[in-house]
Formats: structure tokens, sequence, C-alpha cells
């Protein structure tokens, strides 16, 4: 079996890619810095220059697969070469449209467990983006993770930061719906399993880890992990929103974005009990928050006191955050917040 994986080289990607290289199976990668990321790749590993909102760079990029797994999506506008529109959804018509020419049999795509209920731009993105993938002249599987933690992801380690290095932390009066993070390495074993499956077409499936926490809960945790207990200052949601719109506006780079703001407060669960597909379809073993969160802490270089002091830097630049600034799509190892 041959695998096309849309943004194969950012964190999620680059753990699916190097499963399926052990299991057999031919890989290509679209990305657009083929060139530079060929070196990071496992061996064998085909790369092909392209990004999904540029369609003329497509041609030809899923010919001999027999199935696309797309990865590549963003969780933060950056106009005009990055909208949610341009990239979520006209990018996964674009690879959609590819795969029918080449007469490609199957379609995964990585939504988001807040597709069908959440109220952001993004999660309205991914919504319209699954009405494409159904409309696919193949077989399709649509996989909606909860929210993805790793290193470098664009939600969770920013709050680890913040309560690593700050001696106060701002919380948003009233955001403290449920969310039910899905550990990286998790996510990954699922999407080996679904390219593995031949027995999941037409079927939505939601994945999360076991446990549900929520802002005010995950900074709990994040404290006892850290030994650090940072002051909270209840921000009314207005004062939030608009903070981050001025902040944007004159050129700071604040750890927390508006968009990173409504999707941590719109609540994201698997409401109907024995439906985690992690678990009750794909037999997988979910990794528990407490040591997910240990495993992202150990990950992220302990700040020195002066760097405390100071405003909170971003997590630990890695190649995929260094991408994230360019004219292409994010992967959902760095956007994560799904």
């Amino acid at each position: 079996m041959k695998v096309l994986v849309t943004d194969g080289t950012g964190v999620v990607g680059q753990a699916a890619v190097a499963a399926f290289v052990r299991k057999g199976y031919a890989v290509r990668v679209l990305t657009r810095n083929a060139e530079m990321d060929a070196q990071q790749l496992p061996e064998g590993v085909e790369s092909w220059p392209a990004g999904t909102y540029d369609q003329a760079s497509l041609r030809g990029c899923a010919e001999g697969c027999d199935l696309v797994l797309h990865l590549a999506g963003i969780t933060e506008e950056s106009p005009p070469e990055l909208t949610y529109e341009i990239i979520n959804v006209d990018g996964t018509r674009s690879i959609i449209r590819e795969a029918e020419r080449c007469k490609v049999g199957r379609f995964i795509y990585l939504s988001s467990l807040g597709a069908e209920a959440g109220t952001s731009a993004y999660h309205h993105s991914k919504r319209r983006a699954e009405e494409v993938v159904r409309a696919f002249a193949g077989s399709w599987t649509i996989l909606r993770p909860g929210n993805v933690y790793g290193p470098g992801d664009d939600a969770i380690s920013h709050v680890l930061t913040m309560v690593s290095t700050l001696p106060v932390v701002p919380v948003v009066s009233g955001c403290d719906d449920p969310f039910q993070p899905i550990w990286m390495d998790d996510l990954s074993a699922a999407l080996v399993e679904s390219v593995r499956r031949t027995d999941l077409h037409g079927r939505i499936l939601e994945l999360a880890g076991e446990e549900t926490t929520s802002l005010n809960g995950l900074i709990d945790l994040l404290s006892d992990i850290t030994g650090r207990n940072p002051a909270r200052i209840q921000v009314p949601s207005f004062l939030a929103y608009a903070g981050i719109s001025m902040a944007s506006l004159l050129g700071v780079k604040l750890p927390v974005t508006e968009s990173q703001l409504t999707m941590l407060c719109e609540g994201n669960v698997i409401s109907a009990p024995g439906t985690n597909a992690l678990t009750a379809t794909f037999q997988l073993k979910p990794t528990s928050l407490d040591r997910g969160l240990r495993k992202l802490a150990d990950s992220i270089p302990e700040q020195t006191p002066d760097a405390q002091a100071a405003r909170a830097p971003e997590p630990r630049p890695t190649k995929a955050r260094r991408r994230e600034r360019e004219p292409a799509e994010e992967s959902f190892g760095e956007d994560t917040f799904l």
C-alpha cells in the first residue's frame, strides 16, 4: 500500500509516517519545504513539493497512491495567505479533487471533535471541510480528535509555559467548560490503525483520552507537575478578547491567541458513552492525562529565573513551529486545539 500524507512533517505526522514505514507501507509526504524536510524523513519516504492551497503544485501528487491521509490545516489565520477558507476548506477540496483525478480509493480526513457543535470560526471551517470529504467519490473516513497536545502544540503547551514562567496567570471568567485532550502519540497510533483498517468507510469517529478537564483544572494539574502555583486573575471574557486583539494590532506576541481562547472556552468532549473510537474501535489504551502532561513538561527546557520574570516565551522552537510562521499549512502536531 502507498499512502500520501499531507503535512507529514508535523509532530503527529512525523510519528505516523515513521509508523507507516515500520509496517512496510510506501509513503509520500506532501510538504511545501520538500528539499529541507526530505532530510528529516525516514529513509525511503518520498517528499512532494506542494501546498494544498496551490492546485497547480498538487497535480500528480497522488499518482500511484492507494490512500490519502489529510492532516494539513491551520488553527490561526494570517491573512491574506493563511485563512480558514483557503487552507482548511479550499485546501481540502483541492486535495480531494486531485485524489479523485488520480483514482485514489480511500481518503482519511483529520477533523476536530468540535467540528459538529463548535462555535469558533476554526470549527466552522472544519465542519465545512467535512462536507467536502463526504462527497469524495471513493471510500472516506473522518476522524475527530479532541484537543491534541504534545511538544509544540498551540494551546496546552502555551498554558504550561504560562504556569511555569509567569507569576500571574489570567483566567477568563466563565471559561470553565470541559474538554477531553488526547496525547499526540495516541492519535498517531489511531491514524495508523485507520489506514490499516478497510472497514471504516463512511464513518465519523471521535477520538479522545479517557479524562476530561477544564482550563482551571488544567492549571491545577500543571501547577502540581511544575511545582509552581502562580496567582490567577479572573478576567472578564470581553476584556480578554479585547486585550488579545489590541496586542495583536500592536505587534505584541501573547501566549494565547483569540482563536485559542475561543476554543479553550467552548468545551469539547465526547458526549455519548462508549463511543470513544480510540478504545471502542481501535482498541488502544489512552495515555493518562497526568502522564501525558508530565511528558509534555519534560519536553520543554526549564526556564531561568530571568526568563520567569519576563514575558512567557513560546514553547521550544521545533522545525514544525518554525514552519508555522511561513505561508503554508500547519500540521496537527502544532495546531492541535481541535
